[in-house]
């Protein structure tokens, strides 16, 4: 037995390493978020993070999760107000545990990191301006905005360069840390589509040399994959039919990650649901007791599917039932979160030193991607 044990330990030594994989996904600064974005990309992020925490530390994923404030000047801001959001947004991703020192990412202010626009510059050099022009953002974004009823309403007088121009600075955000993986949603797969194309773009246009100096280098970019997100889309507790988001101008239509027990019971008591008793899962027919189960299934530790929950509330006064327990589950769910974020923003100056370390751990990576840019552009 003792004569096989070094034996066992060469062949384990032999086995292949895990390759590291390094993450980037950004989210605007928009305050506070809804229970929808929290399902959604936030819960995502705190998965990805859990699981490189349990990773060996020699092999642990990079992980990078950014405020993109320049993305946020796409459209006319307050500048007071967006000061105090892409501040709140930072205290949320501190409060939600991101950056935990036991293998936690890398969270900072993309607006710290000037690299982003940098190279957002150099992949603008390589972008047909024609494959800008069919995102499906560019000219819906601005009729949201404008109230317009439709895309032939806006006049393309009124379309800004930035809001033209932004899926370039999202691929540069991605690409600035060689990322090879981005958690995104099916709303978004478009833009990352971008981000790969424009990486073999630059790759083939500036190779670079080889280490060796002996012919032309594989160029600077990985070609980041897609890490799709099988998160549920959380409608409005208002008007079932619409996601649930920060501009609906009824209060009840959201649950901020912040709001307080009472306000949360209030808000689950008043949602929409239909006339039908009892409880079953239909999204299609019944999209306001779908939204309330997928909230459910969300924030219970108990695992169970939207099948399963509905199952226990088919009696006559199941909707009712659902919304108590559910304003429960959803209340202490976030419990520990609005505990952590109510103390983090008291502590300014705590804030303050998170961002700017944050942002010298971003630009470290970054300025060693650029240093790779420039030398295969000729600036450096």
């Amino acid at each position: 037995m003792d004569r096989a044990a070094p034996r066992l330990c060469r062949a384990l030594s032999t086995a292949p390493a895990r390759k590291r994989r390094v993450v980037f996904s950004g989210i605007q600064p928009t305050g506070v978020p809804h229970v929808g974005n929290h399902l959604g990309a936030l819960a995502q992020w705190q998965r990805i993070v859990k699981e490189a925490a349990a990773q060996p530390a020699d092999s642990r994923d990079s992980l990078f999760f950014s405020v993109v404030g320049l993305h946020a000047l796409t459209v006319p801001q307050d500048p007071a107000r967006l000061a105090v959001e892409r501040r709140d947004m930072f205290a949320v991703l501190l409060a939600l545990g991101l950056a935990d020192p036991a293998g936690g990412a890398v969270v900072f202010h993309q607006d710290q990191v000037p690299e982003h626009a940098e190279l957002a510059w150099y992949l603008n050099t390589v972008t047909p301006v024609n494959r800008l022009m069919r995102m499906t953002t560019w000219k819906s974004k601005l009729a949201t905005i404008r109230n317009a009823n439709s895309e032939d309403e806006i006049d393309d007088s009124m379309l800004q360069l930035g809001l033209l121009a932004y899926p370039v600075l999202q691929a540069a955000d991605v690409l600035l840390y060689k990322t090879s993986h981005v958690p995104v949603g099916h709303d978004q797969s478009q833009h990352l589509e971008l981000a790969r194309d424009l990486a073999q773009v630059f790759n083939r246009a500036y190779p670079g040399r080889r280490k060796d100096g002996k012919g032309k280098g594989k160029g600077v970019f990985r070609v980041p994959e897609v890490m799709l997100t099988t998160h549920p889309r959380i409608q409005s507790l208002r008007d079932p039919a619409q996601k649930m988001s920060k501009s609906a101008p009824h209060p009840s239509s959201k649950i901020f990650l912040t709001d307080s027990a009472s306000e949360i019971h209030a808000k689950i008591k008043s949602a929409v649901t239909d006339s039908t008793a009892g409880v079953t899962w239909d999204p299609v027919h019944r999209p306001g007791i779908a939204t309330l189960l997928q909230i459910y299934a969300g924030y219970s530790d108990a695992g169970e599917t939207v099948e399963e929950i509905a199952a226990r509330y088919g009696d006559a006064r199941g909707i009712m039932r659902l919304k108590e327990d559910l304003a429960e589950v959803v209340s202490e769910g976030l419990k520990g979160f609005r505990d952590e974020f109510a103390r983090i923003r008291t502590e300014e100056g705590y804030v303050v030193e998170q961002e700017k370390k944050g942002a010298e751990r971003a630009r470290e990576a970054a300025q060693a991607t650029m240093r790779e840019v420039r030398a295969a552009v000729g600036t450096l």
